[in-house]
């Protein structure tokens, strides 16, 4: 949808659910020298300015990273998830900044030499805010350092550029995919694409966020429970698994709260070793943190 401006959303608490995810995975992939290919589906900005009068109005990056960082600082550090610490590591430097990094600059921080980086976006003002960023230098807790892989960006409707990038050469890697879903077609179309993705390029982790909206439940069941068979069976049986962040009952909500937006989730096809793990230990921090 070119109406869906992130934003409003960066630094939520679902980006920190979806970020500590993606982080927890390429931190997996980096573990080899082998090579691996990563595909954003639905890249946006690399960064998001903090101070971006969007952001400012939702208060959503306040009541996500803003008051995870303020947690850690008063709580200490002791007890924080490795993956949330890794996540806090890597934000840190962007946040010093005023800056929240996207999906597609977190890839840039993790990928080598060796891998393969694919961004795509069609929004104009997203694209044109990812292709600048892409030619910047990367921040990290030790200063500035240039990007080690090219960023290939795609200027194109991210389901038929998952088709037609899939498989890649390098058959070791990520698809990281994350639908505005403010059409009620986005859950019908991200089933059908990756189930398609997955019978093509079978060993790939396939990570997928999703909303937990309460006048989508339906679709969202639908959607899980039908990648879920795709994955379980056919020629090349995988496994599966769901993490969700839930910070509001359902049950509870009102008109007044808008989309009726308690959570969200990610499902991943072929998760990494230890990825269970490392989630539900960063859910459950997540949970009284950011509650």
């Amino acid at each position: 949808m070119l109406s869906y401006q992130h934003e409003y959303h960066a630094g939520n608490h679902a980006d920190i659910l979806k970020h500590t995810a993606l982080i927890s995975i390429l931190n997996s992939l980096t573990q080899k020298e082998k090579p691996f290919t990563v595909i954003d589906s639905h890249a946006s900005a690399g960064t998001f300015s903090l101070d971006d009068e969007r952001i400012r109005k939702t208060a959503e990056a306040e009541n996500g990273i803003e008051k995870l960082i303020s947690y850690v600082q008063k709580t200490g550090t002791k007890d924080i998830p490795q993956s949330l610490s890794r996540y806090l590591e890597a934000q840190t430097p962007y946040c010093k900044c005023r800056l929240y990094a996207g999906s597609p600059e977190l890839e840039r921080l993790y990928l080598r030499s060796q891998d393969t980086h694919f961004a795509v976006e069609l929004h104009p003002q997203a694209l044109e805010s990812l292709t600048a960023c892409c030619k910047n230098d990367i921040l990290t807790k030790d200063g500035k350092r240039s990007a080690a892989v090219k960023t290939h960006i795609r200027c194109e409707d991210s389901y038929k550029a998952l088709e037609a990038l899939t498989p890649p050469l390098v058959k070791r890697g990520l698809v990281l995919v994350d639908p505005s879903y403010e059409d009620a077609s986005d859950y019908t179309q991200v089933t059908r694409t990756l189930t398609d993705v997955h019978r093509k390029w079978n060993t790939a982790i396939i990570a997928l966020w999703y909303p937990l909206i309460t006048r989508r439940k339906n679709e969202t069941s639908q959607m899980l429970s039908a990648l879920e068979t795709a994955a379980k069976t056919g020629t090349n049986p995988c496994t599966c698994t769901r993490k969700e962040l839930r910070l509001k009952d359902p049950e509870t909500l009102t008109k007044e709260d808008g989309a009726h937006l308690y959570g969200s989730g990610m499902f991943v096809i072929n998760p990494p070793w230890h990825f269970e793990e490392e989630m539900d230990e960063a859910i459950s921090f997540l949970q009284n943190a950011l509650a």
